[in-house]
């Protein structure tokens, strides 16, 4: 192999590695954006989607690692690639056509110091007990909220 052959090799294979990196994480906290949670249908919407989110995610691992291989063991390299350039250009699409409708949460301020505070309250609050009856500590308003962030509904799934 030429160096130039190695060097398109590699940074092919960085590129994938980046692109992959750069959406998969994205995906989930994009979609959750699209529902608001306070309203109960929309958070039913919310689990629903990722339902869906994570059915798509391994029907397409499904399929690249038994269509497309299916392909390259045939000896039919060019077709596993055309196959796999296809249904990404289609995912392209669909999300470019649907894009007028998504909405757009601004990020604001620096998420640093909200990781930072949980960090914090749990090493604070290590040797806390809850008894029955006992609420959750939350401070009502504006004051509890860093300015422009929305707040994380309570749940009683994780005690």
């Amino acid at each position: 192999m030429t160096a130039f052959g190695s060097a398109a090799f590699y940074l092919a294979i960085y590129l994938v590695a980046f692109g992959y990196g750069g959406h998969q994480p994205t995906i989930a906290t994009f979609g959750s954006d699209q529902f608001d949670e306070s309203n109960p249908k929309q958070k039913i919407s919310k689990e629903v989607f990722f339902c869906y989110c994570y059915f798509a995610l391994n029907t397409g691992s499904l399929f690249s690692n038994t269509v497309l291989v299916y392909y390259e063991n045939k000896g039919k390299w060019t077709l596993g690639f055309w196959a796999a350039t296809g249904s990404a250009v289609l995912a392209l699409v669909l999300f470019l056509l649907g894009s007028p409708r998504y909405l757009y949460i601004k990020p604001c301020g620096n998420p640093v110091p909200r990781v930072a505070q949980v960090f914090v309250a749990a090493a604070k609050k290590w040797n806390v007990t809850l008894s029955d009856g006992q609420e959750l500590y939350e401070v009502q308003g504006l004051e509890s909220a860093i300015k422009g962030s929305r707040k994380i509904l309570h749940t009683n799934e994780f005690q």
